[in-house]
């Protein structure tokens, strides 16, 4: 799954358990649990984002010269 879509449902998840009055319908253990899945894909989505650049510089270069 892509990070910035992992960000979009995290940040959505995380604004509804503090904005949208239909949560209050809900059980806490429903509430605990929308929350404890936005923070995870939160966190996975940061996560993603942030390791994403290091394995394009990890990489071999393309085309370095040598020819076997």
């Amino acid at each position: 799954m892509p990070p910035g879509l992992l960000l979009l449902i995290g940040l959505l998840a995380m604004a509804a358990t503090h904005t949208f009055p239909f949560l209050d319908d809900l059980s806490e253990l429903a509430e605990a649990a929308v929350a404890i899945g936005g923070a995870a894909c939160l966190s996975a989505g940061v996560w993603l984002w942030l390791r994403k650049p290091a394995d394009r510089s990890s990489a071999p270069p393309v085309g370095d010269g040598e020819t076997q």
